[in-house]
């Protein structure tokens, strides 16, 4: 069991990086107009500008070494049928806040975060085909049937590059998303 001040306790205490929540145009051209800053979540809220192509994103004014807590995915745990239903829904207005949870052992239970309603900077974290960010699952208190989903840096990040993992999207019939992430070994299609 671990100590309520063990070292690998770095979701239980919330990031430690400030980020900033920032319209982002293709390939991360940041668009910023007139942010205020939040003083107690220290992210921007920046008012649309133009037309974007890939809406909003994540950026950190300091480094982010390797390995770091970056934040955490939060949102409703909903059960999968209920997941279906919206994703139906959310498809027709083209978005979606969905996320797969899988659990351990036996009685494991898989659901799906929706942080369509509420949520924090997670959800702004868009996909990148070299990503520098990489998501895990994280046990919490023994709650082994049910993990939180957080979010490492993969690399050192430098100050104010954009924070982006991997989708890990597979093949969907019938549909296909375009990828807007600009990077040298885009795949250009997420699905």
């Amino acid at each position: 069991m671990c100590r309520p001040g063990c070292d690998n306790r770095l979701v239980q205490y919330g990031p430690t990086f400030r980020l900033e929540a920032l319209r982002v145009g293709r390939a991360a051209v940041w668009k910023v107009v007139g942010c205020s800053l939040s003083a107690a979540s220290q992210v921007f809220r920046c008012p649309p500008v133009g037309r974007i192509s890939k809406g909003w994103g994540i950026r950190s004014p300091e480094l982010i070494p390797r390995g770091s807590f970056v934040c955490e995915y939060v949102g409703e745990y909903i059960s999968d049928d209920e997941a279906e239903s919206r994703g139906i829904r959310y498809d027709n207005q083209k978005m979606s806040r969905l996320m797969d949870v899988y659990g351990n052992g036996r009685d494991a239970v898989h659901m799906c975060i929706d942080a369509t309603k509420f949520s924090n900077v997670g959800r702004f974290l868009n996909h990148s085909c070299e990503p520098n960010v990489f998501k895990q699952r994280v046990f919490c208190d023994h709650h082994v049937r049910l993990p939180r989903i957080a979010f490492f840096a993969l690399v050192d990040i430098p100050p104010r590059v954009e924070l982006c993992y991997d989708y890990g999207y597979v093949d969907v019939p019938g549909k296909t998303m375009p990828c807007l992430c600009g990077a040298k070994s885009c795949k250009k299609l997420l699905y």
